[in-house]
């Protein structure tokens, strides 16, 4: 169950590491913010590869000429992707660029089918699809710009359609609560959502649709 444990870890750091490269970027632009990843992680790259050479004992393949062009254009890919990505984090909150980002399951799988010949079977055709659209957050922020809604600065939605309550954080502190719709429905489910404003994290249990609001 470790590696359940470490996924979990990387996960987590990884959403941690994309909110503060968006930070970055109205400091040091979209361009600088990448160079920030890509030119930093670089040294360690080169120290983890020595060290494992140093543990194993082994050698450096050979590669031939064919494996050069397939590396140069992922390695650029990779990069162009990265500062998209913080583009797109810029013109819109980061929630929402990260609902499209973590499409990635279904479009590595046909990346995969494509170049690599991969083939998956129907359940696991099922479990890509779940794992992208178990759990799908939106956020509408009207803090910049003309006023959208005199009522409300902000809007959350979290779809959950998975069989367990989730919990999503967001890099604010503003004072969410339910909307009262919802609050003051005939839903006992969906009343139960909740904020927790330390934390940024937004609970909703399984199979529910709940939105948050925070007034002006």
């Amino acid at each position: 169950m470790l590696w359940a444990v470490f996924t979990l870890i990387a996960a987590a750091a990884q959403t941690a590491r994309n909110a503060m490269q968006r930070e970055l970027t109205a400091t040091l632009g979209t361009v600088g913010a990448t160079h920030v990843r890509f030119l930093f992680g670089f040294p360690f790259a080169l120290l983890f590869l020595g060290g494992l050479i140093a543990v194993t004992g082994d050698h450096l393949p050979v590669t031939p000429p064919a494996f050069w062009p397939w590396v140069i254009g992922g390695a650029l890919g990779q990069i162009a992707a990265t500062a998209l990505m913080l583009s797109a984090m810029g013109e819109r909150s980061f929630v929402v660029a990260y609902a499209y980002i973590k499409t990635e399951p279904v479009q590595v799988a046909l990346f995969g089918l494509i170049f690599l010949g991969d083939r998956f079977t129907p359940l696991a055709a099922t479990a890509i699809l779940i794992a992208t659209a178990g759990v799908i957050v939106m956020s509408l922020d009207d803090r910049q710009g003309a006023d959208l809604d005199p009522r409300y600065e902000g809007i959350v939605v979290i779809f959950n359609a998975s069989n367990e309550a989730t919990t999503q954080s967001l890099p604010t502190h503003a004072p969410y609560s339910l909307h009262p719709i919802q609050a003051s429905g005939s839903d006992s489910v969906v009343r139960t959502s909740s904020y927790n404003s330390t934390t940024g994290s937004f609970t909703v249990p399984a199979r529910t649709v709940a939105v948050f609001v925070t007034r002006r």
